[in-house]
């Protein structure tokens, strides 16, 4: 690890801190965007003095995200991991993911959960919790609109590129 990796190391930590990142993945993050190749997770733990199930604990949870490509080479059992350095494709991926795993559920499910209860003598507390899911679902159908007006715009970005 060099000058540059460390100066950036030390830059993302602060980035991940604000979005409550632990050390470890702030680290694992930054290590992996700078490096122009791929490190094998070995080396990762190596480097960062955390162990190596630790490292592989963290990967896993970070491949999910798009950001981290891991593989292995042929004839070997070591695994390597390399980040996406395309922010606008992964930040798409994200997206489409937060749509299809998050807000097309509460889209399609929650207005059956209403109904079920549409003709039900329900309790004040109950009325209150439907308005709730109410907005819920009102709010979900408004940031759809905007994830979608967000991944055009980042698809158009990333194509001009």
């Amino acid at each position: 690890m060099d000058q540059i990796d460390r100066e950036f190391i030390n830059f993302y930590q602060r980035v991940g801190k604000a979005y409550g990142m632990d050390s470890l993945t702030s680290t694992i993050v930054a290590r992996l965007f700078i490096e122009p190749g791929e490190v094998s997770i070995k080396e990762l733990a190596e480097e960062t003095g955390y162990s190596l199930a630790s490292v592989s604990n963290k990967v896993r949870q970070l491949e999910p995200s798009g950001f981290i490509v891991k593989r292995t080479k042929p004839g070997t059992r070591k695994i390597y991991v390399r980040a996406d350095k395309d922010v606008l494709r992964v930040a798409i991926g994200q997206l489409i993911r937060t749509q299809a795993g998050e807000i097309q559920p509460v889209i399609t499910e929650i207005p059956h959960m209403i109904e079920h209860y549409r003709n039900e003598d329900l309790s004040e507390v109950q009325q209150k919790k439907i308005e709730i899911l109410k907005r819920y679902h009102k709010d979900m159908l408004k940031l759809d609109i905007l994830l979608e007006e967000m991944i055009s715009k980042l698809e158009n970005m990333n194509q001009e590129n």
